[in-house]
């Protein structure tokens, strides 16, 4: 399903769908080609980052700082992705919608498929997940009585 993150959230960190600030169309938020010391030490969510919106044309960069001890950072601290926005901007995520009474939300299309993937398995592993994107689910969307309604929100948010 996920690659060599382990399956954890920040493997989808390489493309953020937002609403733009100017238009509130979807914007991205991505690591760009010339980012800021690109062939040093990478720390996957610490790299450089740009805003871009293809319809309205805002775009805004912001880039980590060495630290004293020699590590990326960025200077802010990261914003809670729990409140439906990214780490990075603050931006409010692009694809998000209520269901269940709950605000329900993805990254991008790739997380929103693997997240569906895993809603629709009537049998779900057991084993030692616990870093796994999908063992960080809330209850409320793990539970069968809420299958049906996640797999109507996440459907909708796919013709977004």
């Amino acid at each position: 399903m996920l690659g060599g993150s382990g399956g954890m959230l920040i493997a989808y960190s390489d493309l953020l769908l937002v609403q733009c600030p100017k238009c509130m169309s979807c914007a991205k938020i991505f690591t760009p080609n010339n980012a800021k010391d690109k062939d040093g030490p990478s720390y996957l969510g610490h790299e450089s980052k740009r805003l871009l919106c293809v319809k309205c044309g805002y775009t805004k960069d912001i880039h980590p700082k060495r630290r004293w001890d020699n590590h990326w950072a960025f200077s802010h601290e990261l914003y809670d992705e729990k409140q439906g926005v990214d780490w990075y901007f603050g931006l409010p995520l692009y694809l998000q919608t209520q269901c269940c009474g709950h605000k329900l939300w993805f990254f991008n299309y790739e997380h929103l498929i693997d997240i569906e993937n895993y809603i629709k398995k009537r049998v779900r592993p057991s084993g030692l997940y616990y870093l796994s994107v999908e063992s960080r689910l809330p209850k409320w969307m793990k539970l069968s009585k809420n299958r049906g309604d996640v797999l109507k929100a996440i459907t909708k948010l796919k013709c977004l």
